[in-house]
C-alpha cells in the first residue's frame, strides 16, 4: 500500500483550507452522531409511550367498570340507611341476607415507574408527561380509597348475620361504617371522573363495558348461596 506523505503548507490560505476540511469533517461526524442519538431517543420514547398507554388503558377500563356500578352502590347505601333508621336500637326488619360490596381491582403502575426511572418519560411532550403524572396520581388515590372502602363494607356485611337487636353501641358502629362507605363512594366518583377525563385528553379509547353481575347490585334478600352462584367467581365471596 502506498502511503502519501503530507504536503507542506506554503500559505495561510492553504492552512485555512486544511483546517476548514477538518472542521467540516468533525461537524458532519457530530451531526451524524446526534441524528443517530435522536433516532434512538425517539424510538425509546415511542416504545415507552406504547407500554404506558397500554397500562393506562387497562387501568381506566377497570375504573370505567367501577363507574358503571355507582348506581348500585348509592342504592345500597340508601337501603342500609333506611334499614338502620327503622331499626334504631331494635331488630332489623326485614333482616338482610345479602349486603354485598363494591368491586375492587388493583391498578398497575409498573410501566410508568419503569419509564420514569429510565428517564424515558422525560422524552415525552411536556403536556403529555404532565397528564401522565396527574393520571397516575389519581390512580394511586383511587387504589387507596377502594382499600378503605372495603373496610367499611366488611363491617356493614356483618348485618347479614346479625343475631338480634342492634343496641346503642352497634347502631353507632354501623352508622359510622355507613358514613365511611358514603364518603369513600363520593370521593371515588370525583377521582374516577378526573381520571377518565385525563385519559380522554391523552386520546385513550376504552373498549365497550361488559355487563357483569356484581356483588353490590344483588338484592338485599338474596341468599348467600344464590349470590355466590350468580356471581360465578372461582374463589367465591368473602
Amino acid at each position: 500500500m502506498e502511503i502519501h506523505k503530507p504536503h507542506p503548507i506554503h500559505s495561510l490560505r492553504e492552512l485555512l483550507k486544511e483546517v476548514g476540511i477538518i472542521v467540516l469533517g468533525v461537524l458532519i461526524a457530530l451531526g451524524a452522531e446526534q441524528s443517530v442519538a435522536a433516532l434512538r431517543e425517539r424510538h425509546a420514547a415511542d416504545e415507552a409511550r406504547r407500554n404506558v398507554l397500554a397500562e393506562v388503558q387497562f387501568n381506566l377500563g377497570l375504573i370505567r367498570d367501577r363507574v358503571s356500578n355507582e348506581p348500585c352502590i348509592d342504592r345500597r347505601i340508601d337501603e342500609l340507611a333506611a334499614l338502620l333508621g327503622r331499626a334504631r336500637d331494635g331488630a332489623l326488619d326485614p333482616a338482610p341476607t345479602w349486603i354485598g360490596r363494591p368491586s375492587i381491582d388493583p391498578v398497575f403502575s409498573e410501566r410508568w415507574q419503569s419509564a420514569t426511572a429510565s428517564g424515558r418519560s422525560s422524552l415525552f411532550d411536556p403536556v403529555e408527561q404532565g397528564n401522565f403524572d396527574l393520571l397516575y396520581s389519581l390512580l394511586a388515590r383511587i387504589n387507596a380509597h377502594e382499600t378503605h372502602e372495603q373496610v367499611a363494607w366488611t363491617q356493614l356485611r356483618t348485618l347479614e348475620t346479625w343475631p338480634g337487636p342492634l343496641g346503642p353501641a352497634a347502631r353507632l358502629a354501623f352508622a359510622q361504617a355507613l358514613q365511611e362507605a358514603r364518603y369513600e363512594a363520593w370521593d371515588l366518583k370525583q377521582d374516577a371522573a378526573f381520571a377518565l377525563g385525563t385519559g380522554k385528553s391523552l386520546g385513550i379509547e376504552l373498549p365497550k363495558a361488559k355487563n357483569l353481575t356484581t356483588s353490590i347490585c344483588l338484592p338485599l334478600n338474596t341468599t348467600r348461596a344464590d349470590a355466590v352462584r350468580r356471581l360465578g367467581t372461582p374463589w367465591g365471596e368473602p
